[in-house]
């Protein structure tokens, strides 16, 4: 029996220890570089160059504002004024991410002095954003980030995705696994990603190519055109169409006429509004609600989601605890709908970056670059004020 307990203890001793270096980062320098986790771990890297001295700006989001938003030409006008803008956005980043993030800036980068928060009226409907958010916040975490992250991702004891929330063990169990089934492969990534400059994840824009007008973006019909077509290079945009139809088919109820507000609404509202009061910077949050198709307002968001979305922030806004861009419908007047500035059903290609960065850059000089330890503003841009200001779109 004693023998039994020694060996307990010893191995209950190797979990912690285990656990522990975990939680300390010791498996970061092997994370798979183009997943979530690795992702943020590449920019972790390049946020702690020595090279990056100061940062004074920051674009944090989604993959929506890392193709939508030139961060080549922020950066360049922040720099014509003595500021240094960098893009933290990454795919999949929801809530939870931004409340990490600004965590560990106020660790890492004090002199951060304010920023861009990029998400859409999508991102206000629920208060977390999946399991798979726990690998993008994992390597910018703390200990004391885990009662936050707790409330984006519930503990359910059938749910092994979930534990992640409270052990890096588990947050990490699965990228061990794939490094294990193909080290040389992962070698070969972790080299090529090694040779890109600091400069390329924090000042650059991705690639973007092509257009949606052979679909459309107007309705849910699109998909049935993106269905019929058997070219190979469609095959994302088919899966794609099967995540709009599930949400279409199960759209919910954000009406602001129904009461009570239900439980999610009301713990949605909470979180996000705590979360913008929260961020410890200088100048005030500029929110930027963006573009998103007319596709996703008509027939596959929530119904009154935007209203919702706006009924969230624009108390904040009143307050002057935040600047507040409302960009949704910012391509909606477009005789196309939109088609030629977006690459896929979520993403703007390069026009549409470059129409709406444009369109954006002097309300961010204004609000942000202008105005330094300023106390915030009443002023909001609505979707409507968007559309007014469009330049003509560029034709093929």
């Amino acid at each position: 029996m004693r023998g039994f307990l020694l060996k307990l203890l010893a191995a209950s001793a190797l979990i912690v220890m285990a656990e522990a270096a975990f939680q300390a980062g010791i498996w970061e320098p092997l994370a798979k570089p183009d997943s979530h986790a690795g992702t943020s771990v590449r920019l972790k890297r390049a946020l702690t160059d020595p090279t990056v001295r100061r940062i004074d700006y920051v674009t944090l989001g989604s993959s929506r504002p890392e193709y939508g938003i030139d961060h080549a030409l922020l950066a360049a006008t922040a720099q014509q004024s003595g500021h240094v803008h960098a893009d933290l956005t990454m795919p999949g980043s929801h809530w939870m991410t931004i409340g990490i993030l600004t965590r560990w800036l106020q660790r890492e980068h004090p002199e951060v002095r304010g920023g861009i928060v990029a998400l859409s009226i999508a991102d206000l409907a629920y208060p977390g954003n999946g399991n798979y958010e726990l690998g993008i916040v994992y390597p910018f975490r703390d200990i004391g980030d885990i009662p936050w992250i707790a409330q984006h991702v519930p503990f359910e004891r059938s749910d092994v995705e979930s534990y992640g929330a409270y052990s890096a063990l588990f947050g990490w169990r699965q990228d061990v696994r794939d490094f294990i089934a193909a080290p040389r492969q992962r070698r070969v990534s972790l080299n090529w990603f090694a040779q890109l400059p600091t400069s390329t994840m924090l000042f650059s824009n991705p690639e973007s190519h092509g257009d949606m007008c052979a679909f459309g973006l107007d309705r849910l019909s699109a998909c049935d055109r993106v269905d019929a077509s058997t070219d190979p290079q469609h095959d994302g945009l088919k899966r794609q169409c099967k995540e709009l139809r599930g949400m279409a088919s199960g759209r919910s109820d954000f009406r602001l006429s129904q009461q009570p507000l239900s439980v999610s609404m009301q713990k949605t509202r909470d979180i996000v509004q705590a979360q913008l009061r929260a961020t410890q910077w200088p100048e005030p949050p500029l929110v930027v609600l963006m573009p998103v198709p007319g596709i996703w307002t008509r027939d596959v968001l929530g119904i009154g989601l935007h209203d919702w979305a706006l009924a969230i922030l624009q108390p904040l806004a009143d307050e002057g605890r935040i600047h507040l861009v409302d960009a949704t419908g910012f391509f909606d007047r477009d005789g196309d709908a939109g088609c030629s500035a977006f690459f896929d059903f979520y993403h703007q290609n390069a026009e549409g970056r470059e129409r709406f960065t444009r369109w954006l850059l002097p309300q961010v000089e204004s609000m942000l670059y202008a105005n330094p330890g300023s106390s915030g503003s009443r002023l909001s841009t609505t979707a409507s004020q968007a559309s007014n200001h469009l330049p003509t779109p560029a034709r093929n």
